[in-house]
């Protein structure tokens, strides 16, 4: 069984700024020194955050991706951490995903193309591999649990493709939540907050205390100042964690939450009632199978008492979940209705969160259809596949089809997984037309994906 962190709340500590930190040192320790040893100070202070950097830039890479989502390929930035001598890289699932080309580049600038051994969407991690023939130099990963608010920290990485750039702030809180990225997919992280500058490109890159320690890997800036970092100790966790068909097994019980707030314990008439409230159940679900309900508030889990007031601690809860092995059987309290009930609970395996995602040449992509993109779309069936996107001036666009649509048949096949849609695009590549079977919303329709209009002419000599 993983480890079960206690759920707390942290309290809230405004960032500031570097200008601002230290002008509070030269405040606090500059009247006790005579002019000469107060420079003497910030001279020793500048060697310290000089020698912490020297100490990890060797191990930043710099990441160029070739990445492809239909008919449109881009070129993305990123950076990368060194891991271990043999050229295992971290880096951010943002910056590798859809990539076809993966290119790490080097301290000393040589180019080696890498493959992806794993990766993480719920963490906003992947572990690449790189044959540089020689052992490179690997960073120290701290132990994130010991890091401190207020702690002097570095961010360093390749912003807008400046290599090996520094930024110097300190650690603004821990525990934050934020949503999930671009792609929609919840994230797990407790993220460190920082307002060492992380700005697009230094996704990937390490942040470092003054030890010349790793103590997070760089995950997103929201706004100047507030950057958000996943702790190293979750990089270790996702880099030693089984994998399960191509994805790491997690806990899971199948239930949506929300915060239990005083407010609505008072409304309740339970004033000091605290926990976490259960709105809904995936049906057949190990908590639907333990005879939870709508409307419980789960009070205690596995001997931790609960208090989850806001969505951090929602979050917290959930990673504390997700750290459980699958099938393993849990006690846990309820509160309904006035009445205190004791049940147990076996852990199930969280399902695909991350949708594998199919592009193709008629000018659409289709997504395995996941819980979340089910309930996101509010579908009545789970089988099909779910259109993605649509290009514009593309068959697709022009045969009216559109994002939410779900495919279930191509011409007489059937189509209930992405597996059976991708078996088909070989067939349908040599055609010139085909009928497309859909639902959109509860309404069936059809779709003519007419090729032939869209291919240059045989030219006859």
């Amino acid at each position: 069984m993983g480890r079960k962190p206690r759920i707390v709340k942290y309290k809230r500590i405004p960032a500031k700024t570097f200008f601002s930190t230290l002008l509070l040192v030269a405040a606090l320790i500059l009247p006790a020194f005579a002019e000469g040893d107060g420079l003497k100070l910030f001279e020793d202070l500048q060697n310290h955050l000089s020698s912490a950097s020297d100490q990890v830039k060797s191990s930043v890479v710099h990441i160029e991706v070739l990445a492809k989502r239909g008919e449109q390929r881009h070129k993305g930035l990123g950076s990368g951490l060194i891991l271990s001598p043999d050229g295992k890289i971290v880096t951010n699932h943002h910056v590798i995903d859809r990539a076809q080309v993966i290119t790490v580049i080097l301290d000393d600038k040589t180019k080696l193309e890498a493959q992806v051994l794993r990766r993480d969407q719920q963490t906003d991690l992947a572990l690449l591999q790189v044959q540089a023939g020689r052992p490179l130099p690997a960073a120290r990963l701290a132990d994130s649990d010991q890091v401190r608010v207020g702690e002097w920290v570095l961010a360093i990485g390749n912003p807008y493709g400046f290599d090996r750039t520094v930024s110097f702030g300190i650690v603004s809180g821990k525990g934050r939540f934020i949503p999930g990225l671009d792609s929609g997919v919840p994230l797990l992280n407790d993220f460190i907050q920082t307002d060492a500058l992380i700005d697009p490109g230094n996704s990937g890159g390490p942040l470092v205390n003054l030890h010349g320690e790793v103590i997070g890997i760089n995950s997103v800036g929201i706004g100047r100042g507030q950057g958000f970092t996943i702790p190293s100790n979750v990089v270790r966790d996702v880099i030693t964690r089984t994998e399960v068909e191509g994805r790491i097994q997690r806990g899971w019980l199948g239930i949506y939450l929300q915060p239990f707030t005083p407010e609505m314990a008072d409304y309740l008439g339970h004033a000091r009632l605290r926990g976490v409230l259960i709105s809904d159940l995936v049906k057949g679900g190990p908590a639907d199978q333990a005879g939870l309900k709508s409307g419980d508030v789960l009070t205690r889990f596995d001997q931790v008492d609960l208090d989850a007031d806001s969505d951090d601690s929602i979050n917290r809860f959930i990673q504390m979940v997700s750290s459980l092995e699958p099938k393993t059987r849990i006690p846990i309290q309820i509160h309904r209705q006035g009445q205190v009930l004791e049940r147990n609970l076996t852990v199930g395996i969280q399902p695909p969160v991350d949708a594998t995602e199919v592009d193709t040449d008629f000018g659409f992509g289709a997504k395995q259809i996941t819980q979340a993109l089910f309930l996101e779309y509010r579908l009545d069936q789970r089988e099909g596949v779910l259109v993605s996107y649509v290009t514009r001036g593309s068959p697709a666009q022009e045969a009216n089809l559109e994002v939410g649509d779900v495919i279930i048949r191509v011409d007489s096949t059937p189509i209930r997984t992405v597996e059976d849609f991708r078996n088909q695009l070989g067939d349908l590549q040599r055609r010139a037309r085909f009928l497309i079977t859909l639902k959109r919303g509860t309404v069936t329709r059809y779709a003519l994906i007419d090729l032939a209009r869209y291919r240059a002419p045989n030219r006859t000599p």
